[in-house]
């Protein structure tokens, strides 16, 4: 049985990718933008790989 992933976990790691992009490629963020978001970041991922998985028989 293949197993997703969370939509809170899908989201954290979007956060990161486009930051990641955006920060590297276009324009740099200020410490006081990046911090709050990375952290919502991590706390997204980590809530989802903390949810238990749904049973959708």
């Amino acid at each position: 049985m293949k197993d997703k992933a969370s939509k809170s976990t899908v989201i954290g790691v979007l956060i990161y990718v486009v930051y990641s992009l955006v920060d590297r490629f276009w324009v740099r963020f200020p410490d006081v933008v990046a911090i709050p978001a990375l952290i919502l970041g991590t706390v997204l991922i980590l809530a989802g790989m903390m949810k238990p998985p749904k049973d959708n028989r």
